[in-house]
C-alpha cells in the first residue's frame, strides 16, 4: 500500500512522512502553510518573504516517486508598501 509525503525541495528535508494519500499530503501542506504565516505574523515579516516550493512523493514498497510540486507564498497578504518604486 503506497504513502506519501513531503519534501522540500530546496534543502531535501522531508517535512511529513507516512500520509494515507494525496488529500492528506495536500492538508498537511495546508497545516504547513497556516503554521508558516501564523510564525510570520508573530515575528512581524513582510510580504512575500517566504517561497517554498515542496515535492509530494508516493512512497511505494520503498520507492519513492515524484506525484506533485506546490510553491508555498508566504506572507504575500501583508500589506504593500506605499511608496512607489524608483
Amino acid at each position: 500500500m503506497p504513502s506519501y509525503q513531503l519534501r522540500d525541495t530546496a534543502t531535501r528535508k522531508l517535512l511529513a512522512h507516512g500520509l494515507a494519500d494525496y488529500a492528506a499530503a495536500e492538508a498537511a501542506m495546508d497545516r504547513l502553510d497556516d503554521g508558516l504565516e501564523r510564525d510570520l505574523a508573530a515575528t512581524g515579516e513582510g510580504a512575500g518573504r517566504i517561497r517554498l516550493r515542496l515535492d509530494v512523493e508516493k512512497v511505494t514498497a520503498g520507492s519513492t516517486e515524484v506525484v506533485g510540486h506546490h510553491v508555498l507564498l508566504l506572507g504575500v497578504d501583508d500589506p504593500t508598501d506605499p511608496l512607489p518604486a524608483l
